[in-house]
């Protein structure tokens, strides 16, 4: 029997081929492309235990992909290539390219030190090469005798500034010293000259230009500091003449003087006080003894009361009454305070009065005493001083404070004068200190504007641009098979990234490690047995292996199989078919049922008549034993399927189908059902609920594993026991071809 991409539906051997019949095998029709086949021998696993997604790219996915679709990859990308290169081939401007080759040296390799000021020199050169395509300096170079006249620059139309802007490249490779001027045209005459005015313009107008800025501004740098260096003399000659004013040039020490200085002014203002309060004094003395040999200063007024009072003090009398008059206050004060009557008492009242007594002849006594003492006080205090002396010392002092004004005045002037000398010392140093460093900077200036004009131009040229020999047909060529390559790694790019995102299964071991379910078997394709005239040997072999895997599966054998796919033209009939014929090869009674109700194919595998079957079971019209059909193989019995309509499908969800399995279950050792696909309707999923256990098919190179991996868990879910899968496709295993042996017919 066969199995192809497109078509479930394999048939039985033709009449001819009755050695094999015997033997119970299907055998492929000559017409079909491909057919399941070869069974390896897997090992049992436990369901589960997929490797899980990758993060990135699965190389070994994006090999399969290529092999896949290697053809039509490689038709896109070469249409792509072709759609890509063609344009670049014919856009892109022919002719002659001219180059002029400049170089643009760092500072540092100027002065010959090595060194050179990264920063500095990238801001130059891109200056440089801004310049070098400027209006002004093209706008020179057309201006240059017969450039304005090329037939390059006619053809540029009435804005050759703009057109030679666009089309003159300007580059510098890497961190190198040299600049290219590219320029490319139909004349390689024309592109040369054209190069070759522009380098010139720019050499003349820039370069050049800016070397005699340079050396105009060196001029002037000169001129300012020979300004300077007089103007620093006149200063420092000033500063030296108040210098020899003043004895020093440090103002510390002239502040030290003017503060000894301000010390004596300070000594004399004293004493100048001094002498004037002296002459006052002497003039008062004078204006007393005048007054008192007139008469005109009592007695009295010449003895100072408190020495009156305390010569009174020190009278015998007096001080005998005053204890007196202390002792009688001390006797009144306790008196009183003994006596509840207080001020009141008789006996503080005596008292009172004897103090009073006493109180009085104090005072008569004191009046008595006190002119003659007076008088006894003045005699004595009086000293014997000489109006005429008095005179003369009054005399002297005056001479004294009209010498210390004098020199007061004098010296208030010189520390005034030294003050504002000091002032002008500081400020004249100060001047003549910051002329100074203006002037070095102006020197180092020079100096550095002296190197710098006596140092080659920064810019010079290296080459100028020759007649171009060499058209760019092979540059064009180059850049037209990258565009292809381009273009064709695009298209055939796409192709594969259509067929990756699909996420097809590529080979058997992608079901046990991307979905974690185990591999009962695969079946080759028909065109990858090297030996097709043993196809029909290897298929028996392969539906025989997988029935001795399901028998020792570890429980009970199923007597009931579904068999189904995720979707159709996975070769699920095909598997179903051999399944069955193989269970009859082993002395078991079997039945195939053909379940897929809504596109029956198992009659085109045995090779029978469709007539009646599964529908009209399921609608009542047939009973179990009426709708099964013999086959060629010995053992294997079938019910096809029928006319198909509402009526059928509904009854797969009522008790009719358990009554439909269970009959035959009763009648025969296997049921192998041939159900639809699992992702398209809900009809296999019902009958998988009225089966022991399920087998799932694919196809190499057209399964995809989502769709795998939801089939699996659709069957799952309604507690079905999934037996593993069947993979469809692939090649003849190796070591089966270098083991087998030709069998006798």
């Amino acid at each position: 029997m066969t199995m192809s991409e497109h078509d479930d539906n394999p048939k039985v051997r033709s009449p001819g081929e009755a050695a094999h019949a015997s033997a119970g095998t299907l055998t492929v029709r000559e017409h079909a492309p491909l057919a399941p086949a070869h069974a390896p021998m897997p090992h049992p696993f436990p369901e589960g235990g997929g490797e899980p997604p990758q993060a990135g790219v699965d190389y070994v996915r994006v090999l399969h992909s290529l092999r896949r679709r290697w053809l039509p990859a490689s038709l896109l990308g070469v249409l792509l290539a072709g759609l890509t290169a063609t344009p670049v081939w014919m856009l892109m401007p022919r002719g002659y390219e001219a180059v002029s080759w400049l170089r643009v040296r760092g500072k540092g390799s100027m002065l010959g030190d090595g060194g050179r000021d990264g920063a500095e020199y990238e801001s130059y050169k891109k200056t440089q090469l801004s310049l070098l395509r400027s209006p002004f300096v093209l706008q020179g170079a057309l201006r240059k005798p017969g450039i304005d006249e090329l037939e390059t620059l006619r053809d540029a139309g009435a804005d050759p500034i703009g057109w030679l802007s666009r089309s003159l490249q300007v580059t510098a490779p890497g961190e190198s010293e040299v600049v290219q001027v590219r320029l490319r045209g139909k004349n390689p005459t024309d592109v040369a000259k054209i190069v070759n005015a522009v380098v010139s313009s720019f050499l003349d107008d820039i370069v050049n230009k800016d070397r005699t800025e340079r050396l105009g501004r060196r001029d002037a740098l000169e001129k300012k500091f020979k300004e300077n260096m007089a103007e620093l003399r006149t200063r420092r000659e000033t500063l030296n003449s108040l210098a020899r004013t003043l004895g020093t040039r440090d103002s510390n020490e002239v502040a030290t003087q003017r503060g000894l200085l301000l010390d004596h002014l300070g000594m004399l203002r004293g004493m100048v006080a001094q002498t004037q309060r002296s002459i006052s004094e002497i003039d008062a003395e004078l204006s007393i003894l005048e007054a008192r040999e007139r008469g005109e200063i009592p007695v009295e007024e010449n003895v100072p009361p408190e020495m009156i009072d305390a010569a009174l003090a020190r009278d015998p009398q007096i001080a005998e009454l005053v204890g007196r008059l202390a002792d009688l206050e001390d006797a009144i004060s306790f008196q009183a305070q003994r006596s509840a009557r207080g001020a009141n008492d008789a006996a503080v009242r005596r008292l009172r009065a004897q103090a009073e007594e006493v109180l009085q002849r104090l005072e008569e006594l004191r009046a008595d005493i006190r002119p003659a003492l007076v008088a006894q006080l003045d005699a004595g205090s009086r000293a014997p001083v000489s109006p005429s002396l008095l005179r003369k010392r009054r005399d002297m002092l005056a001479k004294d404070l009209e010498s210390s004004s004098k020199e007061f005045d004098t010296l208030t002037k010189e520390v005034t004068e030294l003050g504002k000398a000091n002032a002008d010392l500081d400020a004249r140093k100060i001047e003549v200190e910051h002329l100074q460093r203006v002037t070095d900077q102006i020197g180092i200036e020079l100096e550095s504007s002296s190197i710098d004009l006596n140092a080659p131009n920064r810019v010079t040229l290296i080459e100028p641009a020759s007649v171009p020999h060499n058209s760019d047909r092979m540059m064009r060529f180059l850049i037209a098979f990258v565009a292809a390559a381009g273009g064709f790694s695009v298209g055939a790019g796409l192709v594969l990234l259509a067929d990756y995102i699909r996420d097809i299964l590529s080979e058997p071991d992608d079901v046990a490690r991307r979905i974690g379910v185990r591999v009962l078997g695969t079946f080759p394709l028909l065109a990858r047995v090297k030996d097709q005239s043993e196809y029909s040997g290897i298929m028996a072999e392969c539906g025989d292996t997988i029935r001795t895997l399901i028998s020792q599966s570890g429980r009970s054998v199923p007597k009931v199989i579904l068999v189904t796919s995720g979707v159709e033209h996975e070769g699920k009939t095909t598997f179903a078919a051999q399944l069955a014929a193989s269970l009859a090869r082993a002395d078991r009674r079997t039945l195939l049922l053909d379940g897929d109700l809504r596109h029956p194919n198992v009659h085109l595998s045995l090779d029978l008549e469709m007539h009646t079957g599964f529908p009209e079971l399921l609608r009542g019209e047939l009973g179990n034993d009426e709708a099964v059909q013999p086959t060629s193989i010995d053992g294997l019995f079938a019910v096809t399927g029928g006319a198909c309509d509402y009526a059928a499908i509904t009854a797969l969800s009522r008790p009719e189908l358990a009554k439909v399995i269970d009959g035959y279950r009763e009648s025969f050792d296997h049921v192998v059902i041939d159900a639809g696909p699992v992702l398209a309707f809900a009809d296999a999923l019902l009958l998988a609920q009225r089966s022991d256990a399920a087998i799932l098919a694919t196809m190499v190179d057209f399964s995809r594993i989502p769709q795998v991996t939801s089939a699996v868990d659709r069957l799952r879910s309604v507690g079905v026991r999934l037996l593993g899968v069947i993979v469809n496709g692939g090649y003849e295993s190796a070591t089966r071809r270098g083991y087998a042996t030709a069998l006798p017919a």
